[in-house]
């Protein structure tokens, strides 16, 4: 289970901790957040945006299996 806090400026650890885990032992581990400030989602999108506008031929996902098949048919 990941759970995401927030550690203030005295050190105190701030995280919303689910009941199931109230009143047991747990281990924490500490890592340094990546800050996201630009979605990886919005340059995903971007870069597939680039790659609709390539010119090049489509091929629908029957014809792609039959050549498939062609071409394990010829080794």
């Amino acid at each position: 289970m990941i759970l995401h806090a927030q550690v203030n400026e005295d050190g105190t650890l701030n995280a919303e901790i689910p009941k199931s885990l109230w009143g047991k032992r747990v281990l924490i581990s500490i890592d340094r957040a990546v800050s996201s400030e630009s979605s990886d989602w919005q340059k995903i999108s971007e870069i597939l945006e680039e790659a609709d506008m390539l010119n090049f031929p489509r091929r629908s996902h029957d014809k792609i299996l039959a050549d498939l098949r062609a071409f394990r048919e010829t080794e």
